[in-house]
């Protein structure tokens, strides 16, 4: 949406007589963020819910801090059936983005939470990210078609409260330095971060979703986790368990899977790379990974998860099941967000692309002797230097994005080596070499003292910790679902 468009919205506030103040701030989709932006919490917003009871699509209002109850709705439209309009439905209705919805939407019956009221005023939306509007909720009466009723249960926002973050790492082999640099280091400032609950987990089971190695399978997931506890995760600070200790991932999983659509899941990019990659091994444990993903995070009521952008199809389906539960249920789970933890972009030694495990020869291992890491920097490719300035990609480039990130000191003496085409890199990699494994050296001690009657103890425990919150969540569902 242009600023024209949100000038011709409030012209139309105006003229219902609105009160009404247009708010700026940065490209935002998420209220909690535009609310701590504007220097107030999610109490401080009103949300509108597009929803279909029956046959029509109706606008919903609430306070942030409170919760839809979909029976109390029901009741008020005299609706059989209620559901959350799939993105597809909100657009068309509202003409807006999803997570930009505004209050008034022309042609629409607007139901409006009594608990709406008990603020003068409260933010949301105008079809922008970049654009709120700051409304007098009084006013809100005057939207066309709209009635105030009783239709949330309060939650309550404690600001004070930690959130909960969940993160899983699949058991393929030991980590490589891309994997320390990239992503473990992140996971320690989060464990460290009085802010936030951890809960991190080898998620076996979404490992055997493509072809696996059974065989070395338990020892694959042994290592991930030796590896993890030596670079510094502590199970005193984080759950650190395996996802097929805690069944309550598959119990929830499948009771999920019945709000889900099988549409849904097949029309998935992920799922059909998957199936293009694995032609001869399309099951319906691949179709239901991201059904799985939702009970991972939501089992613990997972707020935050630290996966990169290729994940947010999945993060939109936990999203979605989260909703439709909500309302169909009354259960009470978040929305999570993915967010990306301070990381380093890790290149591959071959050149091209960053360092994955998937490459023979682009990574370095957390368990790497120098000898081999110095043999394994040698092979990377090179060219005859200067005239001019260090490549901006290619192998040259990633030998000086190593510089940087080990040797900063450094950079500016090899690059002026370079443009004058004097820069011996058997000296280069030899000095890179020699601070990779510094680096590495204590990870390697400590992960030698760390024995499988150690590396099982993490697991056993974790997984009695992670069971008491999970078997809470899903006894829960299935009260609410009218199973128990």
């Amino acid at each position: 949406m242009t600023d024209e468009n949100v000038q011709n919205y409030s012209e139309q506030l105006k003229e219902l007589g609105i009160e009404h103040q247009i708010l700026k701030h940065p490209h935002l989709v998420d209220a909690e963020k535009v609310q701590a932006f504007l220097g107030d919490d999610i109490s401080g917003s009103v949300p509108t819910l597009i929803m279909k009871a029956g046959d029509k699509f109706v606008a919903i209002l609430k306070r942030g801090d409170t919760r839809l109850d979909s029976a109390k709705l029901k009741k008020v439209l005299g609706a059989d059936s209620l559901r959350m309009a799939n993105k597809e439905e909100f657009e068309e209705v509202t003409g807006v983005p999803v997570g930009a919805a505004r209050v008034f939407n022309p042609g629409l019956v607007t139901v409006l939470d009594k608990n709406v009221f008990e603020k003068e005023f409260l933010n949301g939306g105008t079809g922008s990210f970049t654009l709120t509007i700051k409304y007098k909720t009084e006013d809100l009466k005057k939207i066309p078609d709209s009635l105030v009723a009783d239709i949330t249960q309060a939650v309550g926002v404690d600001v004070n409260r930690r959130r909960r973050i969940f993160a899983g790492m699949r058991p393929t082999g030991r980590l490589h330095l891309g994997n320390y640099l990239g992503s473990a280091k992140g996971m320690l400032a989060l464990q460290n971060d009085p802010k936030f609950e951890t809960i991190f987990m080898v998620v076996d089971l979404h490992g055997i979703t493509t072809p696996y190695d059974n065989t070395a399978y338990q020892e694959n997931i042994k290592n991930v986790m030796r590896d993890y506890l030596a670079v510094g995760l502590d199970p005193d600070k984080s759950i650190l368990t395996v996802q097929s200790r805690v069944p309550e991932h598959i119990e929830l999983a499948y009771l999920f899977s019945t709000v889900t659509t099988i549409a849904k899941m097949t029309h998935l990019p992920t799922f059909k790379e998957k199936v293009k990659q694995y032609p001869e091994h399309s099951t319906m444990a691949l179709l239901n990974y991201p059904v799985l993903m939702a009970a991972d995070i939501l089992v613990y009521k997972g707020e935050l998860v630290p996966v990169g952008i290729d994940q947010e199809p999945h993060i939109e389906v936990t999203r979605e099941i989260a909703r439709r539960m909500n309302q169909e249920y009354g259960t009470d789970f978040p929305e999570p967000q993915r967010f990306a933890t301070k990381g380093e972009y890790v290149p591959s030694l071959t050149g091209e692309g960053k360092m994955s495990k998937s490459v023979e020869g682009s990574y370095i291992s957390l368990t790497d002797d120098l000898q081999t890491i110095t043999a394994k920097l040698a092979k990377t490719p090179t060219d005859a230097g200067g005239p001019g300035e260090v490549p901006k990609e290619g192998p040259v480039a990633n030998l000086f994005k190593f510089t940087e990130l080990y040797k900063p000191e450094r950079l500016e003496y090899y690059a002026g080596l370079y443009g004058q085409g004097k820069l011996r890199y058997f000296e280069m990699k030899q000095e890179l070499a020699g601070a990779i494994f510094a680096d590495l050296k204590p990870i390697q001690e400590k992960r030698n003292q760390i024995t499988d009657e150690v590396v099982e103890k993490v697991i056993s425990e974790g997984a009695e910790k992670a069971r008491k919150i999970a078997s809470e969540t899903v006894a829960e569902v299935k009260k609410k679902m009218g199973l128990i």
